[in-house]
């Protein structure tokens, strides 16, 4: 049962299981050392200006972090049928929506490195990004995993086997999201998701001022939500209930 404690020292409890069931997979040894490597190395080499940088950054960063999101969405639910707990956490003083949110937010922060490593080595090589917009856009990256974690959770709890759904939700963030692939009209359709406004606004010109990007990152960001609770919360609901009166198998 989840006993009564301080947001944030439940919070750093959270972030402590989130790196210890990380640091067992495999993947996310790969994506936080070996590509986060790479892709950093690449940018740094590559990139023509601040802005090219930027861009890089960010298409890294995320590049690495949705697949570990993703990873740890995929068992976020079926782990508490799994080792049977699920009784205990539905009973808990905190709101099962809520200990799922707190989860995606947990797995943001342990993908830090992912994201941080690759804006290290844009500002080590254009000391010109050392300012506000580059600690925004890496703050819109933050929401946009965080998110990402919590609205995929809702998503993958729908199937029977969330792996092998994994792939093919991580290809569309990645095709669409971020414009991988060139198409007629790819970067306008891309802009109904989060991730396309966080690199529209690491490439754009000009100061912060008034952050108008941002604020339509945030309002993209909120449909989605909006839309993704509506659509599968009672979903999921049902189906843990089902799960519950079936038995763990049902899952």
């Amino acid at each position: 049962m989840i006993r009564h404690r301080p947001h944030w020292r439940f919070a750093a409890f959270l972030v402590r299981v989130q790196w210890i069931d990380r640091r067992a997979t495999s993947s996310f040894l790969i994506g936080i050392t070996l590509q986060t490597g790479v892709l950093t190395l690449a940018l740094t080499r590559l990139a023509t200006d601040a802005r090219h940088a930027l861009d890089l950054a960010c298409r890294a960063a995320l590049l690495t972090g949705v697949g570990i999101v993703l990873l740890s969405a995929m068992s976020s639910v079926a782990n508490e049928f799994r080792y049977g707990t699920m009784e205990n956490v539905l009973l808990g003083r905190m709101p099962f929506a809520r200990l799922l949110a707190f989860r995606a937010l947990a797995c943001a922060v342990v993908v830090t490195p992912a994201v941080v490593v690759p804006f290290a080595g844009a500002v080590a090589a254009f000391p010109s990004l050392t300012g506000t917009r580059t600690v925004l856009v890496v703050a819109m990256v933050y929401v946009c995993l965080a998110t990402l974690g919590y609205h995929s959770t809702l998503l993958l709890s729908q199937f029977t086997r969330p792996s092998a759904a994994v792939p093919w939700l991580r290809l569309a963030l990645l095709l669409v999201g971020l414009s991988v692939l060139p198409f007629p009209g790819a970067q306008s359709i891309a802009l109904v998701l989060p991730p396309a406004w966080v690199l529209r606004y690491a490439t754009e010109a000009g100061e912060p001022g008034l952050p108008g990007t941002p604020l339509l990152f945030v309002a993209v960001t909120g449909c989605w939500h909006c839309l993704v609770w509506l659509l599968l919360r009672h979903r999921m609901d049902a189906r843990i209930e089902r799960a519950l009166t079936d038995g763990r198998a049902a899952w």
